[in-house]
């Protein structure tokens, strides 16, 4: 039961930085909408969909839950940053 408290108390420490951090580079873009603060944002964001398999992985649903929750919440103002981060990699290839 330690091992599996120890993994969740690490997984959370990482996604309570990757929230705070979504929270400062979405400020960002939004208040400078550069290819930087684009590819700082989706930094954050497959961060944190790195976290939720991670969690999925080690059996902790809830907290791949409120992962997803957080990424979803987020998608109301990244759409269309989402949309730019996919054309510009898409054009780089």
């Amino acid at each position: 039961m330690a091992r599996k408290s120890h993994r969740f108390a690490h997984l959370l420490q990482h996604f309570r930085a990757n929230r705070v951090d979504l929270l400062t580079r979405l400020r960002q873009y939004q208040e400078d909408p550069t290819e930087l603060s684009l590819a700082r944002l989706a930094a954050v964001l497959g961060a944190l969909e790195c976290l939720y398999w991670q969690a999925l992985g080690c059996d902790e649903v809830l907290l791949a839950k409120k992962i997803a929750r957080t990424t979803e919440a987020s998608a109301a103002y990244t759409t269309d940053a989402i949309g730019c981060i996919t054309c510009i990699f898409s054009a780089k290839h």
